[in-house]
């Protein structure tokens, strides 16, 4: 289980759902915000650290899409920027050999 996306998998579709893309968002700006005034020795640190956490959590779901993007056909809805309308990837299984 990730806390970065959902992963729901039915017969005919795998779906993503990227809840919190607004909130890393937010986050990274306000880190290297922060960085670069002289207030805040720590954020260049903290921020390189968050982002290699948020990394190695995405890779699993980046690998699978990229796989299914390669193979047939993948829809994507939503903004990454929204919260009330997130980032939202359907794999569609029709031609596809996804688990």
């Amino acid at each position: 289980m990730n806390i970065l996306y959902d992963r729901r998998k039915t017969e005919d579709r795998i779906e993503y759902e990227f809840h919190y893309m607004p909130l890393v968002s937010a986050l990274f700006f306000v880190c290297v915000g922060g960085s670069l005034t002289s207030c805040c020795k720590r954020a260049p640190r903290t921020c390189a650290g968050l982002l290699i956490l948020w990394i190695i959590g995405m890779v699993p779901a980046w690998a699978e899409l990229e796989k299914a993007m390669r193979a047939g056909p993948v829809a994507v809805s939503g903004s990454k920027f929204s919260c009330k309308n997130p980032l939202k990837v359907v794999i569609s299984k029709k031609g596809n050999d996804g688990d």
